[in-house]
């Protein structure tokens, strides 16, 4: 290590992160089954998707062996475990081609402690390679499933999906293109693909993921392709030359910029031959001749003597880095002795600048993404006679065409903005042709420019509030107003609401003008923390950018409206959910929407909480809610939590709200869950669904008083998309606004559907795949798709319909919201080295601990979290 120069230095044990929700077995059979089929009516359409019909050898067995491969130390002589995962594919390829196993025996690694195989081998076992300085050491069968698993599964006579077989087949296909691609985060890049670079010293990638499927009477293998942004592999240096705009030391801004550009990314160097591996935490101000070791040396007196390196990029800052999960073992290296490792993803979004540097990105059209899946899954080529794992497992696939299968066209609500005016709905959307439903008065509204330099923009803000003001008056919406201007600082902007408060505005209009992205950043954190948490003034944001640059600044100021209202707790549209609900609601019957969501780290600590969200309609026709968030982490260290553990008092509150709106209590009950893989819905059913049946004992008191609860997973991040193909132009388009499909490629026999609720105006279309993990209430194949699309059309901020349940959609903006309310990633402890937590052994739920986020008293049943 460069900086801390260490004579016995071992490496601390490296303690897995895992969850601290107790894993639970997921019994098929107490799922709701799949309700009859829908009757045929209205309108249907005839679709292709991304799957395509697959299968392998019945009755072939999978074995999987617990392995390590291992290298002769030098100096030692003694066996050690190899780490990376590249070294470990690169000895193994080399066993296996140097007739390390038998002919007529095929295996394949997943670079890490696994190898599979169809036949049974001896174990213990040790296998050297041909030089005798690295071997394959099998030490013990692991387990042993079969492709019938599978095939069981399918028929219906499985207890559980068959999650091993399934993944053990995944990695066979991968592993039988090896050597012409490239695997990073399942996702999968053929080596001759040319990368294109994207401006930053950045470069795009497009490769393509895929994965098995198992749906009624059949296995497809569904392939997606992406495009994905990977840093260079260059040297240190020449990524800040890069970003300099030439080769010059970086100024202090520019340091910054690349600190957040470059942190977590991972960097070899020189001295160890480009092999041991570094994470970058951030630029350091100092040279390498301002930084001294434990020696006393300096780092280019270190360099010299000790690596027998003369720096001579000396005027450049250091880098703070430390070994991966060694947070607390901070070293600086200096950038010239640097290298980025390759194949790494920038996952941050780009910055203005970034964007401003490369072409609009282009979104390809749906005949170019169809083209593009069926060009990547040819130049797989699984059925080529020389592609010997699939050979041997007798994998086959029909790679001519997409899966068809047929869908059924749903009809869109009836939403009335009066109560004597119905819109006009086309194509999802939803016009308020100059009537709001409830325009809730704005006694006093402040439309308040924060900036420094109104001479300049006064002629730009008195055209946008005549705008505003005449909009407003067309829409009924009676309004006393007051223009104000404000210095974007945080004492002038902290005195400004202290004198709002004072005064006892309703409504803050914020017009925000700044030099750069972070400005403006900064600047709303501060308005929204002024307004949300201190003095409890409801706030709406607009860029005085965007409106500079609209092209129509009454449609823009339309769009405000909505926000404005329906932050202002009116109603601009009510969703006639009659139509759906015909059969299932009586007239003594009183519904409820819920929708959930988690955002968090991928490890979670205190300083790093994971926030979720549970929005709450609040009436049966969802035109209004109420959001709760909480925060939940270890009490200390860090671990997973995939569920959301403060369900029952969130619940519990929201229902109490309903109840005081409506003075009556909701007796049935529909909630949506957003974020849940499907290898955790085990951990909701056991943990989750409890936790509201708790609220329901709180609230009801006895079970007999409990109202019926429909339960669904939402899921938007799969790799499913849909195509309509004209056959007889072969013109390839997007299906149906409305569109569901609950046939061909969804679960043999649980209830789960496609539903596609909104317009693509770029690209393909992209429909979100529920799943129903309890229906108590009882919702036919025709009735919960019908409700869920209708959902899609009650968030009243949108002139759209959303691409998911609009309490789903609040609870993520919210849980957004609330990150940057109440946490700070450029502040918090936790991004420094001597911050970061160490994860927890074995955690369990009394390690968890979690907290309502409180907003202003004036704002906590308001229909929006910030």
């Amino acid at each position: 290590m460069a900086s801390n120069k260490q004579s016995n230095y071992i490496r601390k044990e490296r303690i897995p992160v895992s969850s601290a929700i107790p894993s639970a077995k997921l019994v098929l059979s107490s799922l709701p089954g799949r309700p009859a089929p829908a009757q045929p009516s209205g309108q249907s359409e005839s679709l292709l998707t991304n799957h395509f019909t697959c299968e392998f050898e019945k009755n072939l067995p999978l074995y999987q062996y617990d392995v390590a491969i291992e290298e002769l130390g030098s100096l030692s002589g003694e066996w050690y475990e190899v780490k990376g995962r590249a070294r470990c594919a690169l000895i193994m390829q080399s066993i296996v081609s140097n007739g390390g196993f038998a002919p007529n025996i095929i295996v394949w690694y997943d670079e890490q402690k696994c190898l599979y195989s169809t036949s049974k081998l001896s174990s213990p076992i040790l296998i050297h390679s041909p030089n005798g300085q690295s071997r394959l050491n099998i030490k013990s069968l692991a387990n042993q499933w079969s492709t019938d698993d599978i095939q069981n599964y399918i028929a219906g006579k499985a207890e559980e999906y068959p999650y091993d077989a399934v993944r053990i087949l995944e990695t066979l296909l991968k592993k039988s293109l090896q050597g012409r691609i490239q695997v990073v985060n399942n996702n999968c890049y053929f080596l001759d693909e040319v990368a294109k670079p994207v401006g930053g010293g950045l470069y795009e990638r497009l490769g393509f993921v895929q994965s098995l499927n198992l749906s009624s009477r059949r296995i497809t293998l569904s392939i997606q392709t992406k495009l994905t942004t990977f840093y260079p592999e260059m040297s240190l240096l020449d990524f800040v030359h890069t970003h300099a705009g030439g080769k010059r030391v970086p100024n202090e801004y520019e340091c910054k910029k690349l600190s957040r550009i470059l942190k977590n990314c991972l960097i070899v160097t020189q001295q160890s031959n480009w092999k041991r591996v570094f994470e970058i935490d951030q630029f350091d101000k100092r040279r390498p001749s301002e930084i001294t070791i434990e020696s006393g040396e300096t780092l280019i007196e270190y360099f010299k003597n000790e690596k027998n390196i003369q720096l001579t990029q000396t005027n450049y800052p250091c880098v703070q880095v430390y070994l991966p999960n060694e947070y607390d073992k901070p070293c600086h290296l200096p950038l010239e002795v640097c290298r980025i490792q390759p194949w790494q993803v920038y996952d941050k979004p780009l910055s203005k600048a970034q964007e401003a540097q490369q072409p609009r990105k282009y979104i390809p059209k749906p005949y170019e993404r169809y083209n593009a899946i069926m060009n990547m899954l040819q130049k797989c080529d699984y059925n080529s006679r020389s592609n010997r794992l699939c050979r041997e497992v007798g994998f086959k696939i029909d790679d001519n065409q997409m899966l068809s299968l047929n869908a059924r066209v749903l009809t869109q609500p009836q939403i009335e903005t009066g109560p004597n005016s119905r819109a006009n709905v086309r194509i999802g959307r939803i016009p308020l042709d100059g009537h709001l439903f409830t325009p809730k008065p704005l006694l006093t509204l402040a439309i308040t420019y924060f900036g420094n330099d109104i001479e300049r923009e006064k002629d730009l803000m008195r055209a946008f509030t005549d705008t505003l003001l005449q909009v407003m008056k067309n829409h009924h919406v009676n309004v006393n107003y007051q223009k104000h201007t404000v210095s974007p600082t945080i004492d002038q902007i902290t005195a400004y609401f202290h004198s709002m408060n004072e005064r006892k505005c309703q409504f803050v209009l914020c017009v925000m003008s700044g030099r750069s992205e972070e400005d403006l950043k900064q600047l709303k954190a501060d308005i929204k923390d002024c307004g949300t948490i201190k003095y409890g003034i409801m706030t709406q944001c607009a860029l005085l950018s965007k409106i500079a640059n609209n092209r129509s600044l009454t449609g823009y100021c339309e769009n405000l409206i909505r926000k404005i209202n329906f932050k202002n707790s009116g109603i601009n549209t009510k969703v006639n959910l009659n139509q759906a609900l015909k059969n299932k609601k009586s007239t003594t019957d009183s519904y409820m929407f819920f929708g959930a969501d988690v955002i968090h780290p991928t490890n979670v600590t205190r300083q790093h909480p994971s926030i979720t969200v549970v929005v709450g309609s609040c009436d049966s026709l969802c035109s209004t809610t109420a959001v709760r968030v909480c925060q939940q982490f270890p009490k200390e260290g860090k671990c997973s939590i995939e569920t959301i553990i403060g369900m029952t008092d969130m619940v519990e509150e929201l229902l109490d709200n309903y109840c005081q709106v409506n003075k009556i209590l909701p007796n049935k009950i529909v909630f949506y869950r957003d974020g849940v893989d499907d290898g955790q819905f085990g951990k909701v059913i056991a943990h989750e669904i409890p936790a509201i049946i708790e609220a329901f004992n709180r609230i009801y008191g006895d079970q007999a008083n409990h109202p019926k609860l429909t339960f669904i997973v939402v899921k938007k991040r799969h790799n499913t998309r849909f195509f309509n193909r004209n056959s007889s132009t072969k013109n390839v388009g997007n299906m149906s606004i409305g569109t569901v499909i609950d046939t061909t490629i969804v679960h043999p026999y649980q209830n789960n559907f496609y539903l596609n609720s909104h317009n693509a105006f770029q690209g393909v279309n992209h429909p979100s795949l529920y799943h129903v993990l309890l229906d108590e209430i009882g919702f036919t194949a025709d009735e919960l798709p019908l409700l869920t699309y209708h959902l899609c059309f009650t968030d009243p901020r949108s002139s759209a319909a959303e691409a998911i349940p609009s309490v789903v959609h609040q609870a993520d903006i919210a849980a957004l919201k609330a990150r940057d309310l109440f946490y700070d990633d450029e502040r918090s402890s936790a991004t420094s080295v001597g911050g970061r937590s160490q994860p927890l052994r074995d955690p369990q739920l009394s390690d968890l601990d979690f907290k309502i986020l409180e907003v202003h008293e004036n704002l906590k049943n308001r229909p929006v979290f910030g």
